[in-house]
């Protein structure tokens, strides 16, 4: 007359009491995980684009950094994502704010994309390096506060040497040791910096630097044959800085929607990823 239940019945029912007691206590720490990661997300992303501004690649003056593909100075493929809040360091690509004429003869000013050679109390020459053992190349040479000597920067980011050293050179003797020692300078160098003997340029050994000043940088193109940089302008003041350019996206131009989600994503990770282990390399 009464059901009786077994014992596979009880266990059964027990089993379910506990899962149903359990499982919210799952679903809670699923949220609570998931809720945290796109909690943080928001956070980085909204820093991210308060202090970055994505900006595109005209030109081949930073080949082949930058728009390797590039045939003239209308293509525009790479974009790059810059920090404006940064102040450039040695070898950092950056975007300046330059002034022009433009057809009209009206002042205009365009963004330039380079490289930082050189910082405030730099010493800064570009000579061919010649002699014995030499490439006979054009090469930028400089003198920090407290070395002992110049060093020949060793460029490898340089589209080509052997193309940029065909470009004009201004030629001075010196008389050293009873010896006529042979300086080639590049000549729009020569022309900007040396030429007038200010009191900024300085003769170290044989050879004339020009010591940047205060609050500037010195920059160049790393398409040195193909390049409007400090060689004709002049040094770039920190006040016309827009920033450092710290993610290249490349072919962005060329790519679709989801081909640019894809690239921005895995350009901004890999360049975290690249600071988060310098910082453990420390």
């Amino acid at each position: 007359m009464f059901g009786t239940k077994s014992r596979r019945d009880i266990k059964g029912e027990e089993f379910i009491e506990r899962s149903v007691r359990k499982y919210p206590k799952v679903i809670f720490w699923i949220f609570l995980f998931y809720f945290l990661l796109f909690a943080s997300y928001m956070i980085w992303y909204f820093y991210f684009i308060s202090t970055h501004t994505l900006s595109s690649v005209d030109g081949i003056s930073m080949q082949n950094t930058l728009n390797a593909s590039a045939i003239d100075s209308d293509d525009c493929y790479d974009w790059v994502y810059v920090n404006n809040n940064k102040l450039p360091e040695q070898f950092d690509i950056i975007t300046i704010s330059s002034a022009q004429f433009n057809d009209k003869g009206e002042i205009s000013h365009i963004s330039l994309i380079k490289r930082a050679i050189a910082l405030e109390g730099d010493f800064v020459t570009i000579k061919k390096a010649t002699g014995e053992g030499e490439d006979g190349y054009f090469h930028v040479y400089i003198q920090k506060a407290g070395e002992l000597a110049p060093t020949r920067l060793d460029e490898g980011y340089i589209k080509s040497y052997e193309e940029w050293s065909t470009m004009a050179s201004h030629t001075e003797w010196h008389l050293n040791n009873l010896e006529l020692v042979k300086i080639e300078y590049e000549q729009m160098f020569y022309q900007t910096f040396l030429k007038g003997k200010d009191e900024n340029v300085v003769k170290i050994g044989d050879t004339w630097y020009y010591k940047v000043p205060e609050n500037s940088v010195f920059y160049l193109g790393d398409n040195r044959a193909h390049s409007s940089d400090s060689r004709i302008r002049g040094v770039a003041s920190l006040d016309d800085l827009e920033g450092v350019a710290e993610i290249i996206l490349k072919d962005a131009e060329l790519a679709t929607d989801t081909q640019l989600i894809w690239i921005k994503t895995s350009s901004i990770c890999q360049y975290y990823w690249s600071e988060i282990e310098d910082v453990f390399a420390r």
